[in-house]
């Protein structure tokens, strides 16, 4: 089933269940990316930055079980769960290998992927993704412990769905992008209108408490896991990393410490953005990537192939 929209074209497909992801279109013989949103986060995330990349790529967005229009329903939202249907996907509905561009918990899940299935991926941009501490602010004090509470079973359960009954749509949009974007008012109102209306169908989904908490836990005992460090460190695909410099879920701290440690690595600091630079900045970031893959054009050439 496809639903034609301004954005793209979105389609269902049954991975354990139905799975929504957004075909935003682009040359045939253009190199492939898939792009996987964070936590909370849905396909609507890259439909600001699509358009500046598909004159010359192919991108596809993903809706992660337990976000966006996929309902859970009885898969599990775990990384691990999350990165089985991601590899599905790259092998049962796109074909392989592709780029595969994550934010935040999507970034994780990237490296998980590309380092499980290496053959899957030919290059890998990581934007503002999940990574291990590097050191603590102050400032950040306020995002830890509402991480932690979030992650917490039951606590967690229980202000998520308060939360998703008592606020409104735009109020819960609105939280939201004051966390991750540095001023809200600057986004394109489009934008903002699409993802009230997303929020409003999300509130007829069972679960949704349950399967966000499921999948911050995940994420939070993943990314300060030692296997996640071996993982950044074993991974031999080429990596972009992206970070906002004003990002208060992930330190620019800990980007610099993780690019410090592969400076094979193409490293790009935005210094005025926050934790979902391919909103704020859509134009910026495409250009970074599409300069990164022109300066690597090994790794267009693998994606198309797909």
């Amino acid at each position: 089933m496809s639903t034609t929209t301004a954005t793209g074209t979105d389609h269902w497909v049954d991975i354990d269940g139905p799975t929504h992801y957004r075909d935003y279109g682009g040359p045939q013989d253009g190199p492939l990316i898939v792009c996987v949103h964070g936590l909370g986060g849905s396909a609507l995330n890259w439909d600001l930055v699509a358009p500046h990349l598909t004159h010359s790529c192919r991108v596809l967005a993903l809706d992660l079980p337990g976000h966006g229009l996929t309902e859970a329903g009885h898969r599990s939202t775990s990384v691990h769960a999350n990165q089985h249907l991601i590899h599905r996907f790259l092998t049962e509905v796109t074909g392989s290998p592709a780029i595969l561009m994550g934010n935040s918990m999507g970034g994780l899940l990237a490296v998980v992927q590309a380092t499980s299935a290496p053959r899957t991926t030919s290059g890998v941009v990581l934007i503002a993704p999940a990574l291990p501490a590097a050191g603590f602010m102050v400032g950040d004090l306020r995002m830890v412990l509402e991480f932690a509470v979030l992650a917490t079973p039951g606590i967690g359960s229980l202000i998520v769905d308060l939360w998703t009954r008592l606020a409104t749509a735009e109020q819960q949009v609105t939280r939201m992008l004051r966390v991750v974007t540095v001023d809200p008012a600057k986004l394109p109102r489009e934008a903002l209108d699409a993802a009230i209306t997303q929020a409003e169908v999300r509130r007829q989904f069972r679960g949704t408490a349950r399967h966000l908490v499921e999948a911050a836990r995940s994420v939070v005992l993943m990314s300060q896991g030692r296997n996640y460090v071996k993982r950044l460190q074993a991974l031999a695909t080429p990596v972009l990393l992206i970070h906002g410099g004003r990002d208060r879920i992930v330190s620019a701290r800990s980007a610099h410490a993780a690019a410090s440690r592969r400076p094979e690595w193409t490293f790009h600091l935005m210094e005025d953005v926050g934790h979902v630079p391919q909103i704020q900045e859509p134009e910026g970031t495409a250009q970074i990537v599409l300069g990164w893959l022109a300066e690597n054009p090994e790794i267009s050439q693998q994606a198309a192939l797909a």
